[in-house]
Parts: structure tokens; C-alpha cells; sequence
């Protein structure tokens, strides 16, 4: 079994049909040490090369059931990436992002009942080739751009770019809110779905407002703050069909995510 908590990641398994315990392994053995924290019963972490699996540890079954139904009563928190970015750090985060990607797909299998699509469902596409981000306010407002002379006939749009050599999807959505809306954010999830425009398929993430970080740059001739309602009609005005939709699907996505809070 794969136990992904905001303080590591674990396989547990037993892994002789004979044995009367469970085996705790983990990738990183400060995880194991902060089970241990929870769990004063794991035994000793035991350090074993030439594994993918490299730091193990111990533990009875009913010792470790109890432990991680006394670890789910603590769950108070929205979302779990973000919670365990708080205890874990960017990178990890970072790596829980890319789970979440990979298994994604498993939303999007043949169901025995078609789902009848919808005019803003996102475009799905099997990679993103941009990413953005949509910033919100402490009153779940969005922040949207217009670019200069209205570039690609879009009126009113989200931040978003493709990526510079060695940068992470992550790094570069930052980036590209940094650079078009002149503001400083910090991701809070990823928006689900890859959504295609007239050129690009881009992944968003929804961002939390943290502050100014100076004018925009010259793409970018003015930004607003908008309401979901607001922020749809102004949508409503870029010229470009594809555009538009995706947008509006963007919208409604985030729309979803935040009901979900």
C-alpha cells in the first residue's frame, strides 16, 4: 500500500508471508523519522543500499492500523498539497503536483454512461506545452490581463507562457504572473485539466495574491481585478472563439475549485 501524507511518503507492505509485522519503507529517511514522531512503536530505521526503497522500518499490523486512524482524525486541512508544502517544502509539493498529473487520466476514462459534454469543458490534450496561473484575492477575485493592442484579439485573458530552459511547470506559471500581471503569487493547487487555445494547450494553477512586484511588462496593457461574474463577461469580449472558450472554461474550472474550499 502507497501512503501519501504531508509529512512523507510510504510503502507498506508485508513482505513474507510468515511475518508478523509490517514493513514501513520510505525514500527519504527523514519521513520515517517523522512517522516515528506520530508513532513511537516503529522500530529503528533500518538503512539497506541497492533498493529503490532505501530506509525501512517495522511495525505490527494493528499498532500501525491504529496509528494512521489516529493520523486521518487529525486531517483538518482543504487541500493536502498545500498542507504538506507547509510541512515538507516546495519541492516535495513540486513532486505531489506531478502525481497528481499522472493520475489525473483516471478521471477521464470511458465511463459505461457517456457524459455529455458541455459548451465550456476544457480541451484536453495529452501535454501541456504552456502553463499559467489565475491569482485570486482574499475575496475570490481573479486578476485578469489585457494585452497590448489587444494581441491575438484577446480582450481580457490569464497570465500564462511556455517554459524557459530547466524550469518546472511550477516555476514558470510563477513566473508568467510575475512578468504580465506585475504581481507576486504562490500556487495553491493545480486547475485540473490541460486546456487548449489557438496555439498552446496550458496547464493553470490557481495562485494566491501575496503583493505587487512592480508594472507589468510591455505585453500587458492594463490588469483588473473581477468578480467570477465580472471576470466572465470581460472573457466574453475576446474575439477569438477558441480562445474565449478556453478561457471560459478556465473560469469555470477555478469556479468548481473554489466551492470545493
Amino acid at each position: 500500500m502507497w501512503v501519501f501524507t504531508t509529512f512523507g511518503f510510504f510503502s507498506i507492505v508485508q513482505k513474507q508471508p510468515s511475518d508478523d509485522f509490517l514493513t514501513v519503507r520510505a525514500r527519504a529517511a527523514g519521513d520515517l523519522d517523522r512517522l516515528r514522531d506520530r508513532v513511537p512503536q516503529l522500530s529503528p530505521t533500518i538503512t539497506s543500499g541497492g533498493s529503490d526503497y532505501p530506509y525501512r522500518a517495522k511495525i505490527p499490523h494493528a499498532e500501525l492500523a491504529l496509528a494512521l486512524a489516529k493520523i486521518i482524525r487529525e486531517i483538518h486541512y482543504s487541500n493536502f498539497k498545500s498542507a504538506a508544502e507547509k510541512e515538507l517544502g516546495n519541492a516535495r509539493a513540486s513532486y505531489l503536483h506531478k502525481v497528481w498529473d499522472v493520475m489525473y487520466p483516471l478521471g477521464k476514462e470511458k465511463a459505461t454512461t457517456p457524459v455529455k459534454s458541455t459548451p465550456h469543458s476544457p480541451q484536453m490534450s495529452p501535454a501541456a506545452n504552456a502553463f499559467g496561473g489565475v491569482v485570486i484575492d482574499t475575496q475570490n477575485r481573479v486578476l485578469l490581463r489585457e494585452p497590448r493592442n489587444h494581441y491575438g484579439d484577446y480582450v481580457w485573458t490569464f497570465a500564462k507562457g511556455r517554459s524557459d530552459p530547466g524550469e518546472t511547470p511550477e516555476q514558470t506559471a510563477l513566473r508568467e504572473v510575475q512578468e504580465e500581471l506585475g504581481v507576486e503569487a504562490e500556487i495553491i493547487e493545480a486547475i485540473p485539466g490541460v486546456f487548449g487555445g489557438d496555439t498552446t494547450s496550458t496547464r493553470f494553477f490557481l495562485m494566491r495574491h501575496l503583493g505587487n512586484a512592480g508594472m507589468p511588462s510591455s505585453e500587458t496593457s492594463n490588469t483588473r481585478w473581477a468578480s467570477l461574474s465580472e471576470a466572465r463577461s470581460l472573457i466574453k469580449q475576446t474575439k477569438t472563439k477558441q480562445g474565449r472558450e478556453r478561457d471560459l472554461a478556465v473560469l469555470d474550472a477555478v469556479q468548481e475549485l473554489l466551492s470545493l474550499h
